[in-house]
C-alpha cells in the first residue's frame, strides 16, 4: 500500500543525511598523531592524513609548540604543515601552514607548494618520512594522540625535558 507521504521520503532521508554528516561529532573523526620527533618543535604524523600516489605521500605534521608560545596577543598549540614526501627520492615539499590557538581553534592554510628539497639527516622532516615512507615507530612508550589537545599534553612535557626518540 502506498502512502501519500511516500513522495516527501526520498527528500527526507536526504535531509536527514545530510543533517547527521554536518554535525561536529561526525566532522570530526578521531585522529591518529604519532609522535616523530622533539627538538624546539614536538612534531606529530597524522597517520589519517596520510594519502599516497606511488611512493610519494601528502600528509599532514602537526607542529606543537613550547608552552606559553605568543604571536602577537595570542597564544598558540602550534599547527598544520601540509607536506609531500617522495619515499624514493627522500625530498620534502612543504605545502602550507594552517595555525592552530590555544583552545583548538585553526587559522586557514597559507603558503604555496613549495619546490622538492632534500631531507636533512637527522631533522624532523627526516624524522616524519622515516615514520611515513619506512614504518618507523619512535618514542614507543608515548601514546598515539587521538585530538589535537591530546597531543599538546604529550608533547610540551617532552619539549621542556628534551626527550630524545
Amino acid at each position: 500500500m502506498k502512502s501519500r507521504l511516500d513522495q516527501f521520503r526520498a527528500a527526507g532521508n536526504a535531509l536527514l543525511a545530510l543533517l547527521v554528516c554536518a554535525t561536529p561529532a561526525a566532522a570530526q573523526a578521531q585522529l591518529e598523531l604519532r609522535l616523530a620527533d622533539v627538538g624546539r618543535f614536538a612534531v606529530f604524523v597524522d597517520i589519517g592524513s596520510v594519502q599516497w600516489e606511488g611512493r610519494t605521500a601528502k600528509l599532514r605534521v602537526l607542529q606543537v609548540t613550547e608552552g606559553g608560545f605568543k604571536a602577537g596577543a595570542e597564544e598558540f598549540w602550534g599547527g598544520w604543515r601540509h607536506e609531500v614526501i617522495d619515499c624514493d627520492a627522500r625530498t620534502i615539499a612543504h605545502a602550507g601552514f594552517g595555525s592552530i590557538r590555544a583552545g583548538g581553534r585553526e587559522g586557514p592554510v597559507t603558503g604555496d607548494l613549495r619546490p622538492a628539497a632534500p631531507l636533512p639527516a637527522g631533522s624532523a622532516d627526516d624524522a616524519v618520512a622515516k615514520v611515513v615512507c619506512d614504518g618507523w615507530k619512535p618514542f614507543a612508550k608515548v601514546p598515539v594522540a587521538t585530538s589535537v589537545e591530546a597531543a599538546v599534553g604529550i608533547g610540551r612535557p617532552l619539549i621542556e625535558t628534551g626527550a630524545e626518540p
